[in-house]
């Protein structure tokens, strides 16, 4: 599987038989335009990312993981069947802002989907919009949990799939998310083959170095991935 890091908590996935899915792009600068410069991005749009995906996974409904700014223009280019799979708040209310442009489904923890050559898993977790959920997507052999926004919860323990090979988290320690050393904590039982430390990166305001997490897992048998912004790697 192609992965590609938009920033922020945003990715976009592509299997090998060509399905891409894409997770919270935050892909336009609505959050400074709206709330001043607290939010300036620190990574550039790529504009050509601005693309409609197959299937499009919201995690929750803040700002910078269901951002009109970007979700209008994705919409505006929707030319053949899109799948919205979404948590509750975020359901309802891109669903009445969209319509019938998308299939839209709602997605609470233990739901499962299964679109073309993928399958998709909602966990649950712990954050300040209350139906926030992370997901679990398998395809081409590969299982990559993108926890959304969280904070480290023992439910999460719970919902761990007999193999991880891609952990993705937050460690920012803010907004209601993991800080590094909770992330780590969450890394080492989980125990994935990578793990890709994410929401640190676009708000200098809101964000965190990266290398003392990376530090904190030197020994461990984990691989911490750190990919550039918008550049292809796969699993």
């Amino acid at each position: 599987m192609k992965c590609i890091w938009l920033g922020q908590a945003g990715f976009l996935f592509i299997t090998h038989g060509g399905t891409t899915v894409m997770i919270d792009p935050y892909l336009s600068n609505t959050l400074e335009e709206e709330q001043g410069p607290a939010y300036h991005r620190q990574v550039p749009v790529q504009p050509e990312f601005l693309c409609t995906p197959d299937v499009l996974l919201i995690t929750h409904s803040h700002a910078d993981h269901m951002d009109f700014g970007t979700l209008d223009v994705l919409f505006e280019k929707v030319h053949r069947p899109l799948t919205v799979l979404a948590a509750e708040k975020a359901f309802w209310a891109m669903r009445q802002r969209y319509g019938g442009k998308a299939e839209f489904v709602l997605m609470t923890p233990g739901t499962e989907v299964t679109l073309a050559d993928m399958h998709f898993t909602a966990v649950s977790a712990a954050h300040s919009d209350p139906s926030s959920i992370g997901f679990v997507l398998e395809a081409d052999g590969v299982f990559i949990w993108h926890t959304g926004d969280t904070l480290f919860h023992r439910s999460l323990l719970a919902q761990r799939p007999a193999v991880v090979d891609l952990l993705i988290l937050p460690i920012n320690g803010k907004g209601n998310n993991m800080n590094a050393v909770d992330a780590v904590r969450l890394t080492r039982i989980l125990q994935p083959a990578y793990v890709l430390p994410m929401h640190w990166d676009l708000f200098s305001t809101f964000g965190c170095a990266v290398q003392p997490f990376a530090d904190l897992l030197a020994q461990d048998p984990v691989r911490v991935l750190i990919p550039a912004h918008y550049t292809e790697f796969v699993l």
